[in-house]
């Protein structure tokens, strides 16, 4: 998808949050007009609530559009050194314990735990 076809998706999302918000500051300076503001605050705290929801979803839905796409050649090369990491970590575990083995067991000087 193309950052223009990304936008075009996003305007319709963009302009309800708009709307509803709009429609809730008319809202509240009409209540506030007709002298009802405190005695609405059961409706008040209704409509907040979905509004809230509908900034919550917007948020997230225009944060996933910001955040940078994993590119998969990225992804297989940090797996590759991963690999190879505990590959070469497996190596130096099965190189001390050959060498204990020879040696004939731990350093009895070292101690139990090799310190």
């Amino acid at each position: 998808m193309r950052d223009d076809e990304i936008e075009h998706e996003a305007q319709p999302e963009e302009s309800r949050v708009r709307r509803a918000l709009l429609g809730f500051s008319e809202l509240v300076q009409r209540l506030e007009r007709e002298g009802r503001l405190t005695r609405a605050t059961p409706l008040l705290l209704g409509r907040l609530g979905d509004l809230r929801r509908l900034l919550f979803d917007f948020e997230v839905r225009f944060t996933e559009r910001l955040l940078p796409i994993e590119d998969p050649v990225e992804r297989e090369s940090r797996r590759i050194v991963r690999e190879a990491l505990e590959r070469d970590r497996e190596l130096f575990e099965e190189l001390e314990s050959g060498l204990e083995e020879l040696d004939g067991g731990p350093d009895p000087e070292e101690g139990p735990d090799g310190a």
